[in-house]
C-alpha cells in the first residue's frame, strides 16, 4: 500500500479494532474530552500542544501534533454525530501552511462493552486526496494504531496528569527567554541556584511549606527551542517520580503554553502529594509567568539578602524611628512626615539631597501583610522635575534564622514612565544603595 499514489487513496478504507480493559464510560471520556485525548493523540514519541477538541455536533477541530524532533503536523476537522457513550462521527485531515486540507478521512468510532472491557473500533474511509497527500495517509494506520496503544497504557494506569493551557501576550520568543534564562526564571518561579537549557542538565530547589521542607531533583530530558522544555520531577528522600512538559506554539504576536505534569500517581499517597495541590500550585506559578511577561517592560526589580531575622526587618521597614536612619540612596536624608501602616494608610516624607534638592513622596498601603509583604501605591517627584508613579510592593522572604531576603518590586504604567525614573533619578542604583544602607543599619539594631 505504500507504494501506491495519493489519487489510488480515495475511498480506501481501514478499519481498526482494539479491546481496553476498562468500562465504556471511561473509554468514551478519554477520547472526546481534549484533555485526556492530548495525552495519547499521535504516535509514539509525539506530544500534542494544541488539542481543540469540544465533542458537540458541528464543532470545528484543530489538532497540531508535535514530534520529537519540533516539527508541528497541524490537523482540522469537524464532529457530525455525538452520541455517548456509544458513537463518535468526525470528518479530519492534514492542514497546509495556508491552513487547507491536504486529505480528509471520516471516522465512525464506536465502543461495545462486555463484563467491564471495552472493545473500540475505527472506520475510517478517504473521502478526499490532493497531490503529495499519499505519505500522510500511508502512515494512518501505524499512527492511529500507536495512539490506541498508548490509549490503552493511560487507561491502565488509571492515572490523571495536571494539564493548565494559556495564551500570553508575547512573542514565542520572549516566553521561551523567560523560561530558560535563570535570571528571569527566579522572577516568577523559584529560587534556582543555576539552570542551563541543555538535554541532561540536572538542578534543584527547596520550599518549605506548613514547616516541611521540600527538596526538589529535576533532570532536562527533552529540548526543542522556543518549542519544548521538559524535565523528571522528584523528591529527595521520598519515592515517585514524574514529568513536567512545556509547550509552546507561536500565535503570531502572541503564545500558547500547554503544561502537562504526568506521573503524580508514583507520589507517596499522602495529602501533601495530593493532585489538586499540584494543581493549585501550577495555576498559581502559570498566573505568576503570565504576570512576569506582561510587566518586565515596565518594572525595576532589586533583591538582596540581609543578615536580620525577618522580624526585625519588618520593624526597620515600618517603624519610622527607624526607616529614617537608613531610607534612600547614598548621600540623602528623611524628613518622615506620616507613616500609617495599614491598608489605606497614608506614608508622607521627604528626602533631602546633598544638592539641596527635595524630594516629597506620598504613598497609600494597599497591602499589609507582616512580616512578609508590603504593596503601596506611590507619587513622588523632585520640585520642579518629573513625576514618578507606581505600584511597589517590599517583600521579607525568611531564608534562614538570622538572615532575610528583601525584594524590591516597582511597576510603572508604561515602559516610557519607567525609563524616566530610571535616567533622570537613577532608581536601580538607587534602589541597591538602599538596601545596602538597610544591611549596615540592621547590624546596628
Amino acid at each position: 500500500m505504500t507504494n501506491q499514489t495519493a489519487p489510488d487513496y480515495l475511498n480506501q478504507e481501514f478499519i481498526i479494532t482494539r479491546e481496553f480493559d476498562a468500562p465504556r464510560k471511561l473509554v468514551w471520556k478519554a477520547c472526546t474530552e481534549a484533555s485526556h485525548l492530548a495525552r495519547w493523540w499521535g504516535p509514539r514519541g509525539f506530544t500534542t500542544p494544541v488539542c481543540e477538541w469540544d465533542a458537540r455536533p458541528g464543532n470545528k477541530i484543530y489538532v497540531v501534533m508535535r514530534a520529537p524532533n519540533g516539527m508541528d503536523y497541524p490537523m482540522g476537522g469537524k464532529f457530525h454525530e455525538v452520541v455517548p457513550p456509544e458513537r463518535l462521527v468526525t470528518t479530519s485531515g492534514a492542514l497546509d501552511e495556508n491552513g487547507q486540507f491536504l486529505f480528509e478521512i471520516r471516522h465512525i468510532m464506536t465502543l461495545v462493552e462486555r463484563k467491564g472491557k471495552t472493545t473500540l473500533t475505527m472506520h475510517s474511509r478517504v473521502i478526499k486526496t490532493t497531490p503529495g497527500a499519499g505519505r500522510y495517509i500511508g502512515g494512518f494506520e501505524a499512527g492511529m494504531t500507536q495512539s490506541l496503544v498508548r490509549l490503552g497504557e493511560i487507561l491502565k494506569s488509571g492515572s490523571e496528569p495536571v494539564v493548565i493551557e494559556r495564551t500570553f501576550k508575547a512573542p514565542v520568543a520572549r516566553v521561551w527567554q523567560a523560561l530558560t534564562d535563570v535570571n528571569q526564571i527566579r522572577r516568577w518561579y523559584f529560587d534556582l541556584k543555576e539552570f542551563k537549557p541543555e538535554t541532561g542538565f540536572k538542578f534543584q530547589f527547596t520550599v518549605q511549606h506548613k514547616g516541611t521542607t521540600y527538596c526538589h531533583l529535576c533532570k532536562i530530558t527533552s529540548l526543542i527551542p522556543q518549542k519544548r522544555i521538559a524535565y523528571t520531577w522528584r523528591y529527595k528522600g521520598q519515592p515517585g517520580n514524574s514529568l513536567v512538559t512545556f509547550d509552546l506554539v507561536a500565535d503570531g504576536d502572541q503564545t500558547k503554553l500547554k503544561l502537562t505534569h504526568e506521573g503524580l500517581e508514583t507520589f507517596p499517597k499522602t495529602p501533601a502529594y495530593a493532585r489538586k495541590n499540584f494543581m493549585g500550585g501550577w495555576t498559581y506559578i502559570t498566573s505568576a509567568f503570565d504576570d512576569y511577561l506582561q510587566n518586565v517592560d515596565r518594572e525595576i526589580h532589586i533583591t538582596r539578602e540581609v543578615q536580620a531575622p525577618q522580624e526585625l526587618v519588618w520593624k526597620a521597614m515600618t517603624d519610622p524611628e527607624h526607616m529614617v536612619n537608613w531610607w534612600g540612596p547614598n548621600g540623602l536624608k528623611t524628613t518622615m512626615e506620616k507613616m500609617d501602616v495599614r491598608p489605606g494608610g497614608t506614608w508622607k516624607y521627604v528626602m533631602h539631597g546633598p544638592d539641596g534638592a527635595d524630594y516629597p513622596n506620598k504613598s497609600i498601603f494597599k497591602e499589609v501583610v507582616k512580616p512578609e509583604r508590603l504593596v503601596f501605591k506611590h507619587g513622588g517627584s523632585r520640585k520642579g522635575g518629573p513625576g514618578a508613579n507606581f505600584v511597589g510592593t517590599w517583600t521579607f522572604e525568611k531564608v534562614a534564622a538570622k538572615k532575610t531576603k528583601v525584594t524590591i518590586h516597582m511597576v510603572f504604567p508604561t515602559m516610557a514612565a519607567r525609563d524616566v525614573v530610571v535616567k533622570e533619578y537613577g532608581a536601580i542604583e538607587g534602589g541597591k544603595q538602599t538596601l545596602e544602607r538597610l544591611d549596615n543599619y540592621l547590624a546596628k539594631m
